[in-house]
């Protein structure tokens, strides 16, 4: 089984509403929620523990020179701290210039709390979580710039979790099976054996389905996974029996 992580949260944002939904959702992910407030000058004058902490920045207006200033801060302040953000809808430029100032985490219309639970543990395990659109207007906004090849070995360890828009593609019965054994954290050998096939064929269709969802690794996958799977029928009851996680 997957070890549950313990780890401190700072919520900042206007909306009271809005901290108190994340804190109970994180309530669920082992994560105790530190401090809840409005504005970053709420933790210069609280005397808080610095690490190891994760602050979750709500942003629900325009003003991204704002946030910007909090990360800033932030990053000073604790420097060994995670920091994502929560976005109320996408801002296009606004995620590669979080990016760009250490931000490990970009979320917006996020599908479920699962996704979202599941996502933060990563961020707190070290990745670094963006959506789909940002690669692309980091790659457009890089083109000519010196400056993309300083984040480029970031964003090639970064994980691109879907957005409620994104659309499943047509995987096979074969495919939608081995994905949900990578959900669970089967390795190749383990689902080999489980579906009677060789280990070669596993790699096959792997490669198969990294391809045809857009990601780039099998944690990737498996995150892709938890988030479509009322889309690629992997919560449905037809699917083989898969083995224990193991990450």
């Amino acid at each position: 089984m997957s070890r549950q992580l313990s780890f401190a949260t700072i919520v900042i944002g206007k909306s009271g509403l809005i901290r108190e939904g994340l804190s109970r959702i994180l309530f669920t992910a082992n994560s105790r929620t530190l401090a809840s407030i409005s504005s970053i000058e709420e933790v210069r004058s609280r005397k808080l523990r610095k690490s190891p902490l994760l602050f979750l920045l709500v942003h629900t207006d325009d003003d991204s020179d704002v946030t910007l200033e909090q990360i800033e801060f932030l990053r000073d302040w604790a420097p060994a701290s995670r920091i994502a953000i929560v976005a109320d809808r996408y801002r296009p430029g606004e995620p590669l210039l979080a990016f760009r100032a250490g931000v490990n985490g970009y979320f917006v219309n996020v599908t479920s709390c699962a996704v979202f639970i599941k996502s933060i543990e990563l961020i707190m395990m070290g990745e670094t979580i963006f959506p789909p659109e940002f690669l692309s207007h980091a790659l457009e906004a890089g083109t000519g710039e010196a400056r993309l090849v300083t984040i480029q070995p970031r964003i090639e360890r970064t994980i691109f979790v879907p957005t409620e828009e994104a659309i499943a593609p047509h995987l096979s019965p074969r495919e939608r099976s081995i994905l949900h054994c990578l959900i669970e954290g089967a390795s190749n050998k383990t689902i080999a054996r489980k579906m009677d096939i060789a280990e070669a064929t596993v790699k096959v269709h792997v490669k198969a389905i990294l391809r045809k969802i857009g990601v780039q690794n099998r944690t990737q996958a498996a995150i892709w996974g938890v988030n479509n799977g009322p889309l690629t029928g992997l919560n449905g009851g037809s699917l083989p029996g898969t083995a224990m996680m193991t990450s």
